[in-house]
């Protein structure tokens, strides 16, 4: 193996580690608090805000968010229910460096009145 081939694989090795620890992060805060929001919107009509709330926390842990890396509110309006979901996380990366992901989403959903 050369020097030039050495190189490749350091530097293949180094994006996967990076990969591994921002990828998670990512997902949770993108996909995984869209995909929260919306469900926990659509159950106001249903379920009430006390259930949404505690379903909410369920949902986050499932998703692998801390308690102390999250916050969420559940505001209900004149015709909508407005969810929204705050994370912070951070990466790091060799002990060395630390890099910090903030995340925010709000949804609203319709509030269909329940006869």
């Amino acid at each position: 193996m050369n020097l030039k081939s050495i190189f490749w694989v350091l530097v293949l090795a180094l994006i996967f580690y990076m990969g591994f620890k921002v990828v998670p992060i990512y997902y949770r805060g993108i996909i995984g608090l869209r995909t929260v929001c919306k469900e926990q919107a659509d159950l106001y009509n249903k379920y009430g805000k006390d259930y949404v709330f505690k379903s909410l926390d369920e949902a986050l842990d499932n998703l692998g968010i801390p308690k102390d890396k999250r916050e969420h509110t559940v505001t209900v309006t004149e015709n909508a229910v407005v969810v929204t979901i705050s994370y912070d996380d951070t990466a790091d990366f060799f002990g060395k460096y630390q890099k910090d992901f903030s995340f925010y989403y709000e949804c609203e959903g319709e509030l269909k009145s329940v006869l």
